[in-house]
């Protein structure tokens, strides 16, 4: 995997892959001050790579360490990089042209600036509803969600889900089961639900999506769970909710945030009897049911009609200019160049590559490519299957 400057400058200074000690990854808060900072300079955010050009940054000593710390990580996280790589797991930051435009467009800079996916992820991109509710549903429900996943799906529409227990599960099977599509940002371990048969299964037939804004190992938290709501909103062109409760939970909090960000257009479900459903309709929320109308007449947008209305401004260029969503002036870093160094250092007299992958705690795999890749440079040499250094 290759990565822009500036999609290295965001892993490194907002992800915690491969730190070690009490330093921590920047917030999003210092992560956009920073962005301003560099922007009002005229610099770019991958010039934050640069050492001496932190120094020069208006901040406090110990944050220009901090920086220094968090990007002098290089080896270590090209590592973690590679690691997650072969587990199926890779990531897309905000400098990226695969980075999910509709949460870029409407967030704002509330966009998390690197997000960690498994699957597909051109589906980010795909016209779609979310589908949310509460995690107790009753059969009524049930039905309904099911009902409304499979007129999607019929409709070419993409099922956007939260992927927790209840209405997001339901949805996201009965869409799945009619041969539709789902990306779901989780508020669970990304690396655990990859590990689930179907959810493998589904990943290799390109049918889910799955998103995660925090590191793949991180297991569930009711605040972490709340923060994603509002990317499902974000990336629906029309959110709809099966069922909530009045005044608490993540479907009620996230609805109300919704309304409140004007993010999408929310329909609640009129035939649930729940006070959430009664009261989110007298905040604003429009009354549905299902019928003969398509979904795209009800969230009103035909196919042809992509969203343009929001105008993408990216806060590290200026006001004036549009976001250019492939950064062509940035250099292109490769993971081999960031590790070669170490890999060359790590072998002492002659070692095969079993032991050098072991040494260094990468996959034989990847090893053999990048050692193959050293001695064609000339910075080691092979002797059978025994790589030594030159004499």
């Amino acid at each position: 995997m290759i990565y822009s400057d500036s999609a290295m400058a965001a892993i490194l200074l907002c992800t915690n892959l491969g730190i070690e000690g009490e330093y921590k990854p920047l917030t999003l808060k210092e992560w956009n001050g920073l962005g301003k900072t560099v922007n009002d300079m005229g610099y770019k955010i991958a010039d934050l790579l640069k050492s001496e050009f932190t120094e020069k940054l208006p901040i406090s000593e110990k944050q220009k360490e901090q920086i220094k710390l968090l990007t002098g990580r290089g080896f270590s996280i090209a590592l973690k990089l590679q690691e997650l790589e072969n587990k199926g797991i890779y990531i897309v930051t905000q400098f990226d042209n695969a980075y999910p435009k509709y949460l870029k467009r409407k967030l704002r800079e509330k966009m998390p600036p690197v997000l960690f996916y498994a699957g597909d992820i051109t589906l980010a991109g795909k016209i779609g509803i979310a589908i949310v509710g509460s995690r107790d549903v009753d059969d009524a429900g049930m039905l309904f969600a099911k009902d409304l996943a499979k007129k999607a799906t019929k409709e070419k529409l993409i099922i956007y889900s939260g992927g927790a227990k209840g209405v997001d599960s339901i949805s996201e099977k009965a869409a799945i089961g009619e041969g539709g599509y789902v990306v779901s940002f989780i508020g669970d371990s990304l690396s655990k639900k990859i590990r689930n048969k179907d959810v493998i299964q589904n990943i290799l037939n390109k049918r889910i999506l799955l998103f995660s804004d925090v590191n793949p190992d991180t297991g569930f938290s009711v605040g972490r769970a709340m923060n994603r709501n509002k990317f499902i909103y974000a990336a629906a062109h029309g959110a709809f909710v099966v069922s909530s409760d009045f005044g608490k939970g993540g479907t009620w909090t996230g609805a109300v945030e919704n309304i409140n960000n004007s993010w999408t257009n929310l329909f609640v479900w009129s035939g649930c009897v729940k006070k959430g459903n009664k009261e989110l309709i007298s905040k604003g929320a429009i009354p549905y049911v299902i019928s003969e109308q398509t979904i795209l007449d009800t969230i009103n947008l035909s196919p042809q009609k992509d969203i343009e209305a929001y105008r993408q401004i990216d806060m590290f260029t200026t006001e004036k200019d549009e976001i250019k969503e492939n950064i062509k002036e940035d250099t292109i870093i490769d993971l081999y160049d960031v590790v070669k160094e170490s890999l060359v250092q790590s072998i002492v007299g002659e070692m095969d590559a079993n032991e050098i992958a072991q040494k260094c705690n990468i996959q034989k795999g990847q090893m053999n490519i990048w050692l193959k890749r050293l001695v064609a440079e000339g910075k080691i040499k092979r002797n059978k299957q025994m790589y030594s250094l030159p004499s």
